[in-house]
């Protein structure tokens, strides 16, 4: 009688979710690079307010939060891909100003590159979060998500009274996160009722990291 012998041990594959995480975090890479690049394009092409709009940085956040609803499998994945993408974006931003010459190497490490680079992470953490929380079905925890998705929108407009047309294009594209929910009225009034809840403090949010766009 013979032993069976143990053939060769393989290293297991990865979970559907472990290649989802890292496809998201990929991904988070070259659309960071991609946003980055474009915005310079937009904002130094574009005529007033759609420059400003581009440029803005509630867009950049609620951008973060598209990239966690589209692509992460869960919370903690959309935190991390909307922190590496915001992160990205802003260094790439600054490579592409430093390639046409309107910003100089030192640029990449001076102390508002630094601080956009920080609320980058801060807010591709919490918009990331948001983004995912938003496919919840019609949940409070779905509505939470789409109501920062609109309130930090309409907290910029509200900064940007100074320039009505940038204020008007951003309060609208607050007004439209919304009006995507139309077709399911549970959702969209629990969405509207934290959208409202959440406008001051996102305004207050911008007053303390001191920018508005």
């Amino acid at each position: 009688m013979t032993l069976l012998q143990p053939g060769p041990r393989t290293s297991s594959p990865l979970r559907a979710d472990d290649r989802s995480a890292a496809s998201a975090l990929s991904l988070a890479v070259a659309l960071g690079i991609a946003l980055g690049v474009v915005d310079l394009l937009l904002q130094t092409t574009l005529p007033y307010p759609w420059a400003n709009l581009a440029n803005s940085s509630a867009v950049w956040a609620v951008a973060a939060f598209a990239l966690a609803r589209v692509l992460a499998p869960t919370a903690a994945v959309g935190a991390a891909a909307g922190a590496v993408f915001l992160v990205v974006a802003v260094e790439a931003y600054y490579v592409a100003a430093i390639a046409v010459d309107l910003a100089s190497p030192s640029s990449l490490v001076a102390a508002s590159s630094l601080a956009w680079a920080f609320f980058g992470v801060v807010a591709g953490v919490g918009f990331g979060v948001a983004g995912v929380w938003s496919r919840a079905g019609d949940t409070w925890p779905a509505a939470a998500g789409l109501g920062l998705a609109s309130a930090v929108l309409v907290a910029e407009a509200w900064l940007r009274l100074d320039t009505p047309g940038t204020a008007v294009l951003t309060g609208t594209a607050g007004v439209l996160v919304l009006a995507s929910t139309v077709h399911r009225p549970v959702l969209l009034r629990r969405a509207a009722l934290c959208a409202g809840a959440l406008v001051v403090p996102c305004h207050l949010a911008f007053g303390v990291a001191g920018f508005g766009g």
